[in-house]
């Protein structure tokens, strides 16, 4: 009965050599087909163009140290990642024509007309995957979608001095969807956004003065009930806060930007290096299990052999089949070690780019904004000054209603 037993597992050996020889035929990978993005034709009426804000995305980092390690997280790069990729996706939109001003905003910063969150979900040198959600200011959703891309390995080629992103089809192909969510409204929606914008950050600051110009129904939905008259002091008051509103943000966006281009290069080279590591330690994988299965064939195969030999020199030749074997086996957990060592190589090059990323501090009007970590905290003090401003220059009170 052993002989039986045997040769049915060397049949299934051989099978699934087989199919692990299949799976080590590796092609090469073909460039990521470009999308073009789309812009606008015509000049879009100034009463249209609606501001987008781009919020800072959600990292997304576990808690749990060896959760991390399995993912290839790396806190201080997706930190910084998520820095970076609004703004590679504000420059994208900014480039259509079919939006007003595009900013990216601390977390939980409600200005705009538009919103955009985003989680990060993988990042790697060989796939970007992001969730988002993007509203408007009257509440209204216009999507939620998970996007997903291959990096364009053409990104990773002789790098310039401006690298260009491997995933620029996966924002290209955000942008191309923003178009057609803002397709969808009429003429006349895209202007009440805006003034809904108006009215909600004016009533944000002062409820007392402007609370009674919008209403939200039993969806969360926000309206304008009247706008205030033409020439209104308090009013006017509002907007010049509003535009010190802008100048903070705008400041904001020019040291976002100009990590950024600290980041630019150094970042892609190390997703060029992590995408090239994850690569050759796949192939490894793929061939330390060839080898394995091909060396348990091949001892199976001689104790077979062995079994039924009849003469000493095919008594041999399954000795060294089987010796054979051992010895591919050994090779495979051998190229094990080699997988360990390249993704001991990529956890390396993260550290190393966690290094070259560094907090950057801004001077606003005096106050001290540091932007990893801490800039929602001074954005919210930065609007609570705001409040005080309004109050001074209008005599007004900007929270507290009238005595009773």
């Amino acid at each position: 009965m052993k002989g039986p037993s045997i040769r049915r597992a060397a049949v299934v050996l051989a099978m699934a050599a087989s199919a692990a020889l299949s799976a080590c035929v590796v092609q090469d990978q073909r460039p990521t087909e470009r999308v073009v993005v789309e812009k606008a034709t015509t000049e879009i009426p100034q009463e249209q163009l609606l501001d987008v804000g781009i919020m800072l995305f959600d990292p997304n980092i576990p808690d749990d140290p060896e959760e991390r390690e399995k993912q290839r997280i790396f806190p201080d790069v997706r930190e910084a990642e998520a820095r970076y990729m609004p703004v590679v996706l504000r420059d994208t939109l900014e480039g259509t024509g079919y939006w007003g001003q595009v900013r990216v905003l601390p977390r939980n910063v409600t200005s705009m007309d538009v919103y955009i969150r985003g989680t990060i979900i993988k990042s790697t040198g060989e796939e970007l995957e992001f969730d988002l959600d993007v509203t408007d200011v009257t509440g209204r959703r216009w999507f939620s979608k998970t996007y997903k891309g291959k990096a364009d390995t053409r990104a990773y080629k002789d790098i310039p001095s401006r690298p260009i992103d491997p995933f620029e089809a996966l924002y290209h192909t955000v942008a191309n969807d923003l178009i057609a969510a803002r397709r969808e409204l009429s003429s006349a929606e895209l202007v009440q956004i805006r003034q809904v914008s108006d009215m909600r950050f004016a009533a944000d600051l002062a409820p007392y003065a402007f609370g009674e110009y919008l209403q939200q129904d039993r969806d969360g939905r926000y309206s304008v009930v009247r706008l205030p008259a033409d020439g209104d002091p308090v009013a006017q008051s509002m907007q010049r806060v509003r535009e010190r509103d802008y100048s903070l943000i705008d400041t904001l966006n020019e040291h976002y930007s100009s990590f950024n281009s600290t980041m630019s290069e150094p970042y892609t080279n190390w997703r060029k290096y992590s995408y090239e590591e994850l690569e050759a330690e796949s192939e490894a994988r793929r061939q330390a299990m060839t080898k394995q299965i091909l060396g348990a064939v091949a001892v199976v195969g001689g104790i077979v052999a062995g079994s039924g030999a009849s003469s000493s020199a095919a008594s041999a030749a399954a000795t060294a089949a089987v010796i054979g074997g051992a010895y591919a086996f050994k090779s495979g957990f051998d190229q094990r070690a080699e997988v360990k060592m390249h993704s001991e190589t990529v956890r390396q090059l993260g550290e190393s780019f966690q290094m070259e990323i560094q907090p950057m501090v801004v001077d606003v009007e005096g106050r001290t904004l540091q932007l990893k970590g801490s800039a929602e905290e001074q954005y919210a003090e930065w609007r609570r000054l705001l409040k005080e401003l309004y109050e001074h220059e209008t005599g007004l009170p900007a929270t507290v209603g009238p005595a009773t």
